[in-house]
This record gives C-alpha cells, sequence and structure tokens, in this order.
C-alpha cells in the first residue's frame, strides 16, 4: 500500500484506519497527504477551530483511503 500512497501526495482524500475511524477524527474534514514512505504517512488538515494540524500515521494501520478528484473524469 506505501507505493500507492507516494502515488497520491499533494492529493485530498479521507482515510480510515483499522478501527474504521477517520483519521482526523471528522469524515466531514479532509486531508492532504503530505508525503509517505514504507512505514509511514504525513497528512495535513484544517481542525474544526481553524487549527492547522498535520499528523504523522503508521501506514500498516490505514484500511482504506478516497481520494477526491480535482478534475472530472472523461
Amino acid at each position: 500500500m506505501s507505493r500507492m500512497l507516494t502515488d497520491i501526495v499533494g492529493m485530498r482524500c479521507s482515510i480510515k484506519n483499522d478501527e474504521e475511524e477517520y483519521l482526523t477524527g471528522n469524515p466531514e474534514i479532509t486531508c492532504r497527504v503530505m508525503a509517505a514512505d514504507e512505514e509511514w504517512i504525513r497528512i495535513a488538515y484544517v481542525d474544526e477551530r481553524g487549527n492547522r494540524i498535520s499528523r504523522l500515521e503508521r501506514v500498516d494501520t490505514i484500511n482504506s483511503v478516497t481520494v477526491f478528484e480535482d478534475r472530472q473524469l472523461h
């Protein structure tokens, strides 16, 4: 999965962990993947108070990723 995660660096997405919880704590907040390697992913998002949060998560805890494409598919 980590190789696929490096392909979405810079994209907006929604990520769930093994417990089916969103990494941001809120399913309505999307994050941007800032970096990824074989073991870790770094995401950034803005919380409900307007604080910019940067977070590291182990790749092996990720269950699903939804990527929000910025352009329409043809």
